[in-house]
């Protein structure tokens, strides 16, 4: 029966080849494995600050005679930005010996296996696109302002998978009337967000 041998051996041949291409998908898998759990890089916080780490000397100068108005957690467990606190200090209203200006911080820890990458997602999706880098703060830093009748700064940081913002906003007279222009705004945020970096864990 001459006419089996080839059909045999085209068979063998064919099962060589799934073979081989079995064991090269199993070693593309285990690379691809390896190469994710490094990528993949693990977060140097489980937990994100509470609002007592923006009472620095940065927020005495910017903010006088501050009183913290908000203290919010934010985000949770199913949250896949992560969790955190949101925190608002306001110098407080009425008669006083000083300026109107407010502050506030946002933290933000977003969790592993990812958390470096939603980080740094969490970073450029609060910055925008009209976003200003900033050298020397954290892993990565942006500034940013919004305009407006009282202009508003911001610095945005992350330091491993930990999400910083703070903003600043300040009347330029008494009866604020007016504000600060944004570069002074912006330069106040900075502030901030230098002494709450400062003032991180180990």
């Amino acid at each position: 029966m001459p006419s089996a041998q080839p059909q045999s051996r085209g068979c063998a041949v064919v099962g060589v080849i799934a073979a081989v291409l079995v064991v090269l998908l199993l070693v593309a898998g285990a690379i691809w494995f390896v190469a994710s759990r490094d990528v993949l890089e693990q977060g140097d916080f489980d937990a994100a600050p509470e609002c007592s780490i923006g009472e620095t000397d940065a927020l005495d100068d910017l903010v006088p005679a501050h009183a913290l108005e908000v203290q919010e957690p934010i985000g949770g467990d199913q949250e896949t930005f992560g969790s955190g606190w949101q925190c608002r200090w306001a110098t407080p209203g009425g008669e006083g010996s000083a300026v109107p200006a407010t502050a506030t911080l946002v933290a933000v820890v977003a969790p592993d296996p990812g958390g470096v990458d939603t980080a740094a997602d969490n970073l450029r999706s609060s910055a925008g696109s009209e976003r200003e880098h900033l050298e020397g703060l954290g892993d990565e830093a942006f500034t940013w302002a919004h305009p407006g009748t009282f202009a508003t700064g911001c610095a945005g940081v992350r330091v491993s998978n930990l999400y910083l913002e703070t903003c600043h906003s300040a009347a330029a007279d008494y009866g604020a009337t007016r504000s600060i222009d944004e570069e002074q705004a912006v330069a106040g945020a900075v502030r901030l967000a230098e002494d709450v970096v400062a003032d991180l864990p180990d």
